[in-house]
C-alpha cells in the first residue's frame, strides 16, 4: 500500500506534528510505502529534509489550490499511490478535485484533529460528506461527534486517539529552570499551561482563576502562574492580566522549544480551553506527573476522569477551577492518587506505540475492504 500524506499548513501545527510521528512509527512496516506532500515554504519540508523522509512540495502562492491539486495528481501517478491521506480542510478541497483525475481504486481519506463546528452551509455538508472520503479519522469522540449531523454512514468515522513518548517525556526532571528564570523563592508552587494565545484557549479565564487562588490560598506556600505559548492575543492578555493586579504573579513566557522539559516544574497543568480535539500537553502532563485541571472542552474529559485522572469545570467557571487547583495543592493524597491513575492511562492507552498499531490496522483494515 503506497501511501500520500498531504498538508496545505505552513507552520507546525499538532495536526502536522502527530502525522509525522504516525509517518516514522509506520516506516518500519515494509508492506506500507508513505509520502508527504506539503508547502516548499512549511517547517515541515525543512524537517523531512534534514530526516531525508520521503516528500514533495509545493509552492504557496496565489495559485495554491492549483498547485496542490496538480501535485496530488502527478505525485498519486509516479509513486502509484493508492491512499492519500489528508490533513487539514484547504487540502481536502484540492484532493476531491484531484479525485476526479485517478483511478478508481484511490481511496481518500481525512484526518480531523479540532472539534469546532462545521457551519452549516451546503457547500461544507457537500464537502465533508462527499462520497470519495471513505473514512474519517477523529482524535477523540468528541471530534468525531461534529459529524454526527453531516455523515448518515456511521462505518464511515473511526477514532484513533493521539499518543506520545511516554517513556521520553516521562524521563524529564525537575530542574527548577523557571524558578531560577523568574526568581521564584525555592517553595513556590508553579500553576501553568502551555497554549497558544488564541481565542479557543480561553486563557482570559486563566486570568481570572489566577485571581481567584491568589485571594483563596490557603497554603504554606507562595503560588505563581505562567503560561507558555504565543499568539494573537498577547497584548490584550498581558494588559488584563495587569488589570487584575497580577503583573508580579502571572507570568509570560512566550514560546519556547523546552516546554515539554519545564512541564515537571508545575504543580498544577490549568487548561481553561472552549475548544479543543484532544490536546497533546494532557497527555504529556499525564506522563511527567503533573495533575491537570481543565475545562470539559472537546475530548478532554475522555482522558481527564474528574477526581481519578484529574479534575473538570464548565467553560470559564473561574470559581470551581480554582478550588480544584487549591484541593490539588492542599492534599498530598489527593495529588498522588490523580498522578499515579492519569499516568497509568497516558501508559497504557496513550503511548506511540499503541498509536502505531492502531495505525497499522486501520490502514490494513482500509486496504482489504478496497
Amino acid at each position: 500500500m503506497n501511501i500520500l500524506n498531504v498538508t496545505s499548513i505552513t507552520e507546525l501545527r499538532g495536526g502536522d506534528a502527530q502525522m509525522y510521528s504516525v509517518y516514522n512509527l509506520l516506516k518500519e512496516k515494509t508492506d506500507l510505502k508513505q509520502f508527504i506532500l506539503c508547502p516548499d515554504d512549511a517547517v515541515l519540508a525543512s524537517i523531512c529534509k534534514k530526516d531525508k523522509a520521503a516528500y514533495y512540495t509545493y509552492k504557496k502562492n496565489k495559485l495554491k489550490l492549483i498547485n496542490l491539486i496538480v501535485a496530488i495528481i502527478k505525485i498519486c501517478k509516479k509513486e502509484s499511490i493508492s491512499v492519500i491521506h489528508i490533513h487539514d480542510s484547504s487540502a481536502l478541497n484540492a484532493g476531491l478535485i484531484a479525485m476526479r483525475f485517478l483511478p478508481n481504486n484511490t481511496s481518500l481519506i481525512l484526518s480531523r484533529k479540532r472539534n469546532n463546528k462545521i457551519k452549516d452551509k451546503f457547500l461544507n455538508r457537500y464537502k465533508y460528506s462527499h462520497p470519495d472520503i471513505k473514512k474519517i479519522i477523529s482524535v477523540s469522540k468528541a471530534v468525531e461527534a461534529i459529524f454526527d449531523t453531516i455523515i448518515k454512514d456511521k462505518e464511515r468515522l473511526i477514532t484513533i486517539y493521539d499518543a506520545i513518548d511516554v517513556k521520553k517525556i516521562g524521563s524529564n526532571e525537575n530542574k527548577n529552570s523557571l524558578h531560577q528564570e523568574f526568581n521564584f523563592s525555592t517553595d513556590t508552587k508553579i500553576v501553568g499551561t502551555i497554549a497558544g494565545l488564541t481565542p479557543q484557549k480561553d486563557l482570559f479565564t486563566f486570568i481570572d482563576t489566577a485571581k481567584k487562588i491568589r485571594i483563596k490560598n490557603n497554603t504554606s506556600a507562595p503560588i505563581k502562574f505562567v503560561i507558555i505559548g504565543e499568539g494573537s492575543l498577547h497584548n490584550e492578555l498581558v494588559l488584563y492580566a495587569k488589570e487584575q493586579d497580577l503583573e508580579d504573579t502571572l507570568f509570560f513566557t512566550g514560546f519556547r522549544n523546552d516546554a515539554t522539559n519545564v512541564l515537571p516544574e508545575f504543580d498544577v497543568f490549568l487548561i481553561t480551553s472552549i475548544t479543543e480535539g484532544l490536546p497533546l500537553s494532557v497527555y504529556e502532563a499525564f506522563a511527567c506527573k503533573v495533575p491537570v485541571v481543565a475545562t470539559k472542552a472537546g475530548g478532554i474529559p475522555e482522558v481527564v476522569v474528574n477526581g481519578e485522572t484529574g479534575f473538570l469545570a464548565n467553560f470559564k467557571d473561574s470559581e470551581t477551577l480554582a478550588n480544584r487547583v487549591l484541593e490539588i495543592l492542599n492534599d498530598t493524597n489527593l495529588s498522588g492518587k490523580i498522578k499515579k491513575n492519569a499516568f497509568e492511562l497516558v501508559t497504557n492507552n496513550h503511548d506511540l506505540k499503541v498509536m502505531q498499531t492502531n495505525y497499522y490496522n486501520f490502514y490494513q483494515n482500509l486496504k482489504s475492504n478496497v
